[in-house]
């Protein structure tokens, strides 16, 4: 059939063929496949399988724009029955709804003690590899200076043993080392 006219509707476009069959697509179904008025097109079955990719790939981009890892979006397309996830991924990666190291870097500035960190990196499913490499360099002395900083303002009303307690327990249950811990309380085992 041939095309009869390209309109702009909404934010895609209306296709209207010869015999007033209409398809809405989107700009990158037109550009793809050379849609342009007076030229004759066949193949409706590629501009459906198109659509239902698109519309897969903007269920995708709103997962991902959750602050998503790649492994957390290639489990996603499995459970959404995508084969060929591969070019998503690529896709999602140069269009910048992916980026694991960011992603890693952001983890390690939020002041974590290390389980806490390791935790998250776990929630993101990342390779147990690349995990133990995070944690391994990871300095959680900074972290809880932060922290213990940031009690301190907390706890100021608190006096002598039982603001020690308090700031003891409160950092040891965000998952700091003991040791750490107590030598930055400066206290006697």
């Amino acid at each position: 059939m041939i095309i009869k006219s390209i309109e702009k509707y909404k934010n895609q476009y209306k296709v209207t063929f010869e015999d007033d069959s209409k398809i809405i697509v989107s700009e990158d179904i037109i550009v793809k496949y050379h849609l342009i008025k007076g030229k004759e097109f066949n193949d409706f079955d590629v501009i459906e399988t198109e659509k239902k990719l698109e519309e897969i790939y903007k269920k995708v981009i709103r997962f991902a724009s959750f602050g998503k890892s790649e492994n957390q979006i290639k489990s996603y397309l499995y459970d959404l029955g995508i084969d060929d996830i591969d070019v998503i991924i690529k896709r999602l990666k140069r269009e910048k709804y992916i980026n694991d190291d960011a992603l890693i870097r952001s983890l390690k500035n939020k002041n974590y003690s290390k389980l806490q960190l390791k935790e998250k990196l776990m929630y993101y499913q990342f390779d147990e590899i690349l995990i133990d490499e995070i944690i391994d360099s990871y300095d959680e002395t900074k972290a809880l200076n932060k922290i213990y900083t940031k009690l301190l303002t907390q706890y100021k009303k608190e006096q002598g043993h039982k603001k020690n307690e308090k700031l003891y327990r409160n950092l040891i249950s965000k998952g700091f080392n003991e040791t750490l811990v107590q030598s930055i309380l400066k206290i006697e085992e």
